[in-house]
């Protein structure tokens, strides 16, 4: 007699079903045990398939836990049902709000045969169509031609996308997405299971049902995870909005500058991405990496909240109504002056002429004016020129009567030394107050549970005013312990400071000169001169301020 080895999903029967011989034995059709072979040899089939199945269902559980984007996750989904399944086509809902607010939204849809434009759409949680009734009893649905559903069942097939598209939908599979909870989540739909033997289109057996029904429950758990991990971000988007908005209502002259560092340092990050060579070619920022620098550049000022009012929003040396005050005081020396004199005339004995006392009246006037304009000149922020520092000394002896009676100072010793400032509009306190904004962020960011991959944004947001010279603040960090990320941010934010338009106290500088300043500031080791040199190639600073 001949005698052949039968296989069994590519392996030898002997070795699926662990018994020597019977797959040579059962191949001989005058074999007495062939029959009870064969049936041995169908059971170790089926037990096979199952294993594969499982092996295959695990692998698909895998993959489902390591994709967290729930846009990619849902395609993935239906690419391994369909796959696991034979199945030609596949859709699925997800169940969105609460109670009498429910509503499923048709969020994903593969078909081998037909590709139409897909558009997500809600619609009511109905018993009527299949994925509503599956939703709402959690039972499965096998059906074997939907166009032969019973009349009094309590579902029915929807055919528009069939009569749409031209396609002929038969046997459909839909099963509940259940999490741990037993919660539903969604429902997916299995369209045409197709017959390996014929290629033509089969029905889906009870075996595909459970394998089914297990798909769809890791599935639910991996759609879970993803909506939890994107209600986590939209929390963060939420909170971080919030942050810029709270930063902007405390310091409204620097309104938008947090968005605009945010956009140029992102777009920084993205050139370095896009260049392949130089200092940074091996360098790549993933997308949750990009989302980390976009953060932190949005909350790098949040600290500008620990500082106080009048030294953050000064604008000028002296206080707007300190200023009030010593043109009051001046005025009001300039009043008893001329009382005085007029006085020590009447007491003397002099015969009062009018025209004498309009001189006296206008000299006095004509020297209050002098010292106003001198301490107008002095307030603004501009640097100093040294003989309008010199002229602040004429200031130093003056004094007027208080209302107790006392003598005291026109321009008090403090408001003197604010006025000496020779650059800028800050004492040296208050500068050193203003850097602390700095510290106040990291220590306020640095609480924040971030998750794993945004824990980098306090220590990124720490260090943008850190210069690789080691003379940046408020540590003084070298070079090396500066994150490339916070060198970005450093030259974003240099770059605003420079163009923006909308700050009282100063005009925008044009942007050729602003870049110069720039290249100044690498020239010095100041900047990272390889970055400064992709901002500019890839021409960064368009996002904010377009070249004319």
């Amino acid at each position: 007699m001949g005698r052949a080895l039968v296989f069994v999903d590519g392996a030898p029967a002997d070795v699926v079903l662990g018994v020597p011989g019977v797959g040579v034995f059962a191949a001989c059709p005058s074999w007495p045990g062939r029959e009870a072979a064969l049936a041995l040899m169908k059971a170790g089939w089926e037990r096979a398939k199952d294993r594969l199945s499982m092996t295959r269902l695990h692998e698909v559980g895998r993959s489902l836990v390591s994709e967290q984007n729930l846009d990619r996750l849902l395609d993935l989904i239906l690419t391994k049902a369909r796959e696991l399944l034979k199945a030609e086509a596949g859709s699925i809902y997800l169940l969105t709000g609460e109670g009498d607010q429910r509503e499923l939204l048709f969020a994903h849809t593969q078909n081998a045969l037909v590709n139409l434009p897909f558009h997500r759409i809600s619609m009511p949680v109905s018993r009527e169509a299949l994925a509503g009734f599956v939703a709402l009893t959690r039972e499965t649905l096998n059906l074997q031609d939907v166009y032969q559903i019973p009349s009094d069942a309590p579902y029915r097939f929807n055919d528009s996308f069939d009569r749409q598209a031209g396609y002929r939908t038969a046997s459909m599979l839909v099963v509940p997405m259940l999490d741990t909870e037993g919660q539903v989540l969604g429902v997916l739909q299995l369209i045409n299971r197709q017959d390996e033997e014929n290629g033509r289109s089969g029905v889906f057996s009870i075996a595909d049902q459970d394998l089914a029904q297990s798909l769809a429950g890791q599935a639910a758990v991996a759609v879970k995870n993803a909506q939890l991990r994107e209600e986590i971000e939209q929390l963060f988007e939420g909170f971080v909005a919030a942050s810029v908005t709270a930063i902007e209502a405390r310091d409204p002259v620097t309104s938008g500058h947090s968005g605009r560092v945010a956009d140029l340092t992102v777009g920084l990050a993205e050139a370095v991405n896009a260049t392949p060579h130089g200092t940074y070619g091996g360098l790549v920022f993933s997308d949750r990496q990009l989302r980390e620098i976009r953060y932190a550049s949005l909350l790098h000022d949040f600290g500008k909240v620990g500082v106080r009012e009048q030294v953050l929003v000064k604008a000028k040396k002296l206080d707007p109504s300190q200023l009030e005050i010593i043109l009051q005081r001046l005025r009001q020396r300039e009043l008893e002056e001329a009382l005085d004199l007029l006085s020590q005339a009447w007491r003397g004995g002099e015969r009062f002429e009018g025209s004498r006392w309009e001189q006296v009246v206008r000299d006095r006037q004509a020297e209050t004016e002098r010292l106003m304009h001198l301490v107008r000149q002095n307030n603004e922020p501009t640097v100093l020129a040294q003989e309008v520092a010199e002229g602040l000394g004429l200031l130093e002896d003056l004094t007027f009567t208080h209302w107790s009676g006392e003598r005291r100072e026109v321009v008090a010793p403090v408001d003197l030394a604010s006025l000496r400032i020779r650059r800028g509009s800050l004492s040296e306190a208050e500068r050193l107050e203003i850097e602390s904004h700095v510290t106040h962020t990291f220590r306020f960011l640095e609480r924040i549970p971030w998750t794993r991959d945004l824990a980098g944004i306090p220590e990124i947001a720490y260090a943008h005013h850190e210069r690789l010279s080691g003379r940046g603040y408020p540590r003084q960090l070298g070079a090396p312990e500066i994150p490339v990320q916070s060198r970005a941010m450093a030259i974003a934010d240099v770059f605003d400071a420079l163009t923006a338009r909308d700050r009282p106290y100063k005009g925008a500088v044009p942007l050729d000169r602003s870049l110069a300043i720039l290249e100044e500031e690498a020239r010095d080791g100041a900047l990272d001169r390889p970055l400064l040199d992709l901002f500019i190639e890839a021409k960064v600073f368009e996002r904010t301020v377009p070249r004319t």
